[in-house]
């Protein structure tokens, strides 16, 4: 028996994969859920080319030797059990029963199948398809917030929701019931969109939905620029000056998020920082959401943190639970009493709200705030991304909030370098 892997087409953008799988002069194709951008697949060795541009690569071909493993086990079993070749259909039933595709899981409707696809996340049985690691439990969350408001659209409409309906009517009728009854904002309407497609993509893969018609160009997950803040270094140490000793769960929820804000990292990874994370002036860690390592050297401000609490870092609540308090800490912050506008697109219209700053703090602001600071002070873009994770500048330029007077104040500066240099 022979398994090899191919692109189904390789003039995509991102391509399914799928085993050809070649015995006693017969063959099959056999799809995954497994998928690849083009130009990270090695069509020699049939496996995604060793390159620092993917470095999920490791645990991507590990998945791949486990599928073919899988298969020649699945061969040999028939063989020693029946002592002949199996046709094509039966080692296609043989690998559905071995690979959890049975006749059952194609019998199900889109409901089915995405509720199957939950309950295989929260089981680690589903793994995040580029890191070849378990979903996280916010990842998770989006999936059923998605499916939440499908059963509520399906209500509503008074409509039948399988795959065949799923078109661009439906998207539009989905789109305004989202922005109308449900009141979201424009991102919240793509995160769902981009979920749904998910799971349209995956069925398809598996060859239980035959309608593409998600993939078309309006059917699109649509996206605005958001207004959150970002602090200030100067907001920043007025905020580590602040005495909370007299308020041990502020002082630690302050200490925790300034250790946010001088990491870059997500309040998942640096709420769950521990002792043997830190070694030689360097913080490493693998980060959950994405499953990619980082290394962030320990900045003077978490160090004192970390001497304050013995080298450990102080224990996480929820994430809530510490948006309210981080909120309660900016209060005391003379500063940030200015008031900040904020826009935001929801129910269909623009909103622009005007509130002090401090009631806008949340522990993301930490992350955004570590962003724009380090790239105001003159940080290699690079060398920022490879912290927090974007991979391409255009997206990270999205991110980081700089007003134009301060784009302008860093184009003086850049006059002024250049005049001192002149000078010298």
């Amino acid at each position: 028996m022979e398994v090899n892997f191919y692109l189904k087409r390789p003039g995509e953008a991102e391509t399914a994969i799928y085993a050809s799988v070649y015995w006693d002069r017969k063959r099959i194709k056999y799809y995954f859920s497994e998928s690849i951008q083009p130009k990270y697949w090695n069509s020699a060795t049939k496996r995604v080319r060793e390159t620092a541009r993917f470095p999920e690569y490791p645990e991507f071909n590990a998945r791949l030797d486990n599928i073919e493993a899988g298969i020649k086990t699945v061969y040999r079993r028939f063989l020693n059990d029946h002592n002949r070749q199996p046709d094509r259909k039966q080692l296609k039933e043989a690998l559905d029963v071995h690979f959890n595709r049975g006749a059952s899981k194609e019998r199900l409707d889109f409901f089915g199948f995405f509720e199957d696809l939950i309950e295989k996340s929260k089981g680690s049985v589903r793994l995040n398809h580029k890191t070849g690691k378990p979903l996280s439990v916010n990842t998770i969350k989006t999936y059923v917030t998605c499916m939440n408001h499908l059963q509520d659209f399906r209500s509503a409409s008074n409509r039948n929701i399988d795959f065949d309906a799923i078109d661009l009517d439906f998207y539009q009728d989905f789109v305004e019931f989202m922005t109308k009854d449900r009141n979201l904002s424009t991102n919240a309407i793509g995160k769902n969109i981009q979920v749904l497609k998910l799971v349209l993509t995956e069925a398809t893969e598996l060859g239980l939905n035959q309608n593409h018609s998600f993939k078309g160009k309006r059917f699109k997950t649509v996206r605005e620029n958001s207004d959150s803040i970002y602090l200030t270094e100067e907001e920043l140490q007025a905020i580590e000056a602040l005495n909370l000793a007299q308020k041990p769960k502020l002082e630690r929820v302050r200490d925790l998020f300034l250790v946010g804000c001088y990491t870059g990292l997500r309040f998942s990874d640096f709420s769950n920082l521990r002792a043997e994370n830190i070694k030689n002036g360097f913080i490493e860690i693998t980060q959950i959401k994405t499953g990619d390592p980082v290394a962030v050297p320990v900045h003077p401000v978490v160090q004192r943190i970390l001497k304050k609490y013995d080298n450990e870092l102080p224990k996480a609540i929820s994430n809530q639970k510490m948006n309210d308090y981080l909120k309660e800490i900016g209060r005391m912050v003379p500063d940030l009493h200015e008031r900040t506008s904020k826009s935001i697109t929801k129910g269909g219209l623009k909103v622009s709200l005007n509130s002090p700053k401090w009631k806008m703090i949340t522990s993301h602001t930490a992350r955004r705030s570590f962003a724009t600071n380090e790239y105001l002070a003159g940080t290699p873009t690079i060398t920022i991304m490879a912290i927090t994770g974007h991979r391409t500048e255009k997206a990270f330029m999205k991110y980081i909030k700089i007003t134009p007077r301060e784009h302008a104040k860093l184009l003086g500066q850049q006059w002024s370098n250049r005049q001192s240099l002149k000078a010298v």
